[in-house]
């Protein structure tokens, strides 16, 4: 009797086990794909070394080959630094290879302009500009005896934009650039685009013998008050 009871429980255990395994089987049956129900799937790109992305998620740089990648529709995304990303929709069929192959686009490289130079406007103030010139004789009676006295005719032109309140000037006698003498010249007031002209006598001493061509007048240190 005591043998029946060991075998009997022998064959319970043995039962149990048996139940216990074919349990699992049928578990792991409805929680894996089965492999034909599986596919590959290759991502290449041109440049090479870009970022594969397979349902938004990371799978590696291309070329990168994705196995075991469920039958069905996927989304494949690839993404480079300097390049537009690019993606597309494939349906994989169970137990087959599909290749996705793209050459990426590089953004458009923005040059900068450069910054416009502003030059500023100068407006030119008006002012006064002041010429002189003129020219010496003797007088009607003459005298030979020096210091001789002479005739000085100057002419003043302002030829600038601005009127000149008072203007005076030094007219200046040279024998072989030697100054003999000079006198002072007053204008007055000379309008913009406007002349003035002084008569005045002036007593000078001429060397002997001196040539009258060779005496020269210079109208020099023009004083101009605006």
């Amino acid at each position: 009797m005591h043998a029946s009871i060991q075998r009997y429980g022998a064959n319970m255990l043995k039962e149990i086990v048996i139940c216990l395994l074919v349990f699992s089987v049928l578990l792991c049956g409805c929680t894996t794909t089965p492999p034909e129900k599986m596919g590959t799937i290759k991502i290449t790109s041109t440049p090479s070394g870009a970022e594969a992305y397979l349902d938004d998620e990371y799978r590696g740089t291309t070329p990168v080959t994705v196995n075991a990648v469920p039958a069905g529709n996927h989304t494949v995304e690839i993404r480079e630094r300097g390049y537009k990303n690019w993606s597309t929709s494939i349906t994989l069929v169970q137990g087959s290879t599909e290749s996705v192959s793209s050459s990426l686009v590089p953004l458009a490289t923005s040059i900068p302009t450069p910054a416009a130079t502003i030059v500023p406007s100068v407006t030119k103030k008006d002012a006064p500009e002041i010429h002189v010139d003129g020219y010496w004789t003797y007088p009607a009676v003459r005298s030979y005896a020096n210091p001789v006295v002479l005739f000085v005719h100057a002419e003043g032109a302002n030829v600038g934009t601005a009127d000149a309140r008072v203007v005076t000037s030094s007219a200046n006698l040279f024998y072989n650039e030697q100054q003999l003498c000079w006198t002072k010249i007053y204008f007055g007031t000379i309008k913009a685009g406007g002349h003035a002209t002084k008569d005045t006598m002036m007593s000078c001493t001429l060397p002997a013998g001196a040539d009258d061509h060779d005496i020269i007048i210079r109208f020099e240190n023009v004083v101009v008050t605006p």
